[in-house]
């Protein structure tokens, strides 16, 4: 999926009121803005948030 103005937003918007990464926060719009169920991460600092399901695989085991 090509960044877009709209993720662009949404991750500036995560980042402001997540205090997440630059890197995160674009991923993390990209999954919101193309819908996605969840969020599959490695990174256990990632932050819970209403607008997306955050999985960390260490606690899928």
């Amino acid at each position: 999926m090509p960044l877009s103005c709209a993720i662009a937003e949404e991750a500036a918007r995560l980042r402001a009121r997540y205090n997440v990464r630059t890197p995160d926060a674009i991923q993390m719009a990209t999954a919101i803005r193309a819908g996605a169920s969840f969020f599959l991460t490695n990174d256990s600092h990632l932050p819970t948030i209403p607008e997306l399901r955050v999985l960390v695989l260490d606690e899928l085991k």
